[in-house]
Order: structure tokens, then C-alpha cells, then sequence
């Protein structure tokens, strides 16, 4: 019997499904995860393994698979932690089999079966909601997970534990509610500003219209402490407001996770080294001094798949630039 649990894998900030399906078949002891899964959900076996004895339970003696679909699709990150272990605890019968249906899954566990906070829970809820389905999420997880909806069913648990007894009906989980992150410190105010009367001006009179503004002038010129000061005249964010500026600040920290110097270095490994050899500089450089056309490996999208024709290719290239122009003549 297959035991199914749904998640998701994101795409930049876009949730797609994912259904994790959890097979115990007599056979030899191994427990392998299929479906394209990266280091981290690779490592994933270790950590369920470890959260289920920390819970009182222990894996059987047989065969477990852990298929991830679509195959086709990459997963990245450690949110497929809880799906699998509570796929494997229903394929076990610790918690009724059918106690998962209609939820999306995700959570990273600790080796004492502790359930982690990951990234993501607000767009897996949104997508979640959209399908009609509640959502299984970590405690410190649940206030982002509830701006999804008012209506959604949300269950946020500290530990495998606690979600075991949730679904037997011994100790129910009640749901969270939203909450808005504190700001540590006191809020600068726009009344602090003594002088700049037309910009504090400008200030109320875009705060109160819903207005662009923009800012101009040299170094010091207070831009950026007025700036700081404009939500300060703001009336506060409706929810939808609030959700979008989560969803945008995510988006951001993502695109920045995306260029840095880490994700750079791995990128230019995709390039072979003998394509790297010539830049674009040394291509244009090279057809002004042999005046004949020649084909250069400036990038991965330019060069044939195997390095060793890059290779050659690259090669023929040197060679036409060290060649006489046509104007000379070779004693």
C-alpha cells in the first residue's frame, strides 16, 4: 500500500504541488527517496529516522521508498522533512491513515523530533488554499501560515508528537491566528524634523492622497530622513496589504540569495574551462587581426555539449588568429 502526502516545491515564490508517496514493501532494510532530490532532501532520511526513535517509534525492518511527483521536477530544501516522516508514521499505523488528507505538508525536524520553522509557508499556504486544502505547518510558522485565510484549516505543532496526538484526538491543536512582526525599538516620527516645512508638507500631502514621490537632491539633504518618517503619517496596512509586502520582501531575498557570490562560482562552473579561455574582447580581437571569420566559446549557450569539441573548437580558433593577414607575404 502507498501512503500519500501532499507538499510543495517552489519556483521563486510560486508554491507547486508535490505529492510524497510512501511505500513499505517487504524486501532487504533500505530506505531511499526517489524524484530528483537534492543534497538536502537526500540528508531527509537521517533526520526522520532519528525524529521517529526520539518519538518513541522505530523504522521497520523493510523496504521504504519515498517517491517525490512530478520525477521530473527539482526539489530543493528541508520542508520535505515532515511530509515523509508523517507518510511513514501513517504507513506504519502510528496516526490513522487517512488523517492527512486534504493537508499540504512542510516542515524541517530536529533529532529530537522538534518541528523547525522553514521559509516559504506563506506562498505553500496560498497555494494551499487555492487547491481547498488546510495546511501542516511548524508552531513558529503558523501567524505567517494563517494570513493565507481565515477560513483554512491550519494545524501548527512544536513536535511529531504533538501531531500524533492531535490526530487520535488526545491533545487538539487550536488554530493560530495572524500576527504582525514587532519592530524592535521606537519608530522615528515625522514631528522630530525642525525646518523643511514644503518637504514634511509634500510628505502629508502624498501620504494623504495615496500620491508618488520622489526625492532629489545632493548628499545630506534629509531624503533619507524623511524617507524614514513617511509610515510613520501612514495609516496602518489593510491584510491584503500586508500580504503583498510579504510577498514582495520574499521575492527579494530570494533574488538576492539567487546572485550571490556562492550562486555565482556555481554558475560559472557550468561553463568548461576551455570555453572560459576566450572572452568576447579576445573573440573581437581576434577577427580584427585575422580579418576571417571565426567561431569563439564565449559561453555555455554557445558551445556544443561536449568539452572536447570545445576543445578542438577553441584550438581552431587560436590558430586563425596567429595567421598572416592576407596583405603580408610568408618568405
Amino acid at each position: 500500500m502507498v501512503q500519500r502526502v501532499a507538499t510543495v516545491a517552489f519556483e521563486g515564490i510560486e508554491a507547486r504541488a508535490v505529492d510524497v508517496q510512501v511505500q513499505v514493501a517487504p524486501g532487504l532494510p533500505a530506505f531511499n527517496v526517489v524524484g530528483l532530490p537534492d543534497k538536502a532532501v537526500s540528508e531527509a532520511r537521517e533526520r526522520v529516522r532519528a525524529a521517529l526513535v526520539a518519538s518513541g517509534l522505530a523504522l521497520p525492518a523493510r523496504r521504504i521508498t519515498v517517491n517525490l511527483a512530478p520525477a521530473d521536477l527539482p526539489k530543493e530544501g528541508s520542508h520535505y522533512d515532515l511530509p515523509i516522516a508523517l507518510g511513514l508514521m501513517a504507513a506504519i499505523g502510528a496516526i490513522p491513515s487517512d488523517a492527512l488528507s486534504g493537508f499540504a505538508v512542510l516542515g524541517e525536524l530536529g533529532l529530537d523530533g522538534s518541528i523547525a520553522a522553514v521559509a516559504g509557508v506563506l506562498p505553500a499556504a496560498i497555494g494551499a488554499n487555492a487547491r481547498g486544502e488546510g495546511l501542516i505547518c511548524p508552531a513558529a510558522c503558523g501567524p505567517e501560515a494563517a494570513w493565507a485565510s481565515p477560513e483554512m484549516e491550519i494545524v501548527a505543532a512544536a513536535s511529531l508528537i504533538q501531531l500524533a496526538n492531535h490526530f487520535r484526538g488526545t491533545q487538539v491543536l487550536a488554530r493560530p491566528q495572524p500576527k504582525i512582526r514587532e519592530i524592535d525599538g521606537a519608530l522615528v516620527d515625522l514631528k522630530d524634523i525642525k525646518g523643511q516645512e514644503s518637504a514634511k508638507r509634500a510628505l502629508e500631502v502624498a501620504a494623504a492622497g495615496g500620491h508618488n514621490l520622489l526625492m532629489v537632491g545632493p548628499p545630506g539633504a534629509g531624503k533619507s530622513m524623511l524617507a524614514a518618517r513617511l509610515p510613520t503619517i501612514l495609516p496602518p496596512l489593510t491584510p491584503a496589504e500586508l500580504l503583498e509586502v510579504s510577498m514582495i520582501a520574499s521575492s527579494r531575498a530570494r533574488s538576492r540569495a539567487a546572485r550571490s557570490p556562492i550562486a555565482v562560482r556555481s554558475a560559472r562552473r557550468i561553463i568548461p574551462p576551455a570555453c572560459r579561455r576566450w572572452s568576447a574582447a579576445d573573440c573581437a580581437r581576434g577577427r580584427a587581426k585575422s580579418r576571417s571569420p571565426i567561431t569563439a566559446c564565449s559561453s555555455s549557450t554557445s558551445c556544443p555539449s561536449s568539452s572536447r569539441r570545445c576543445s578542438i573548437r577553441c584550438a581552431s580558433r587560436s590558430r586563425s588568429v596567429r595567421s598572416p593577414s592576407p596583405g603580408r607575404t610568408i618568405a
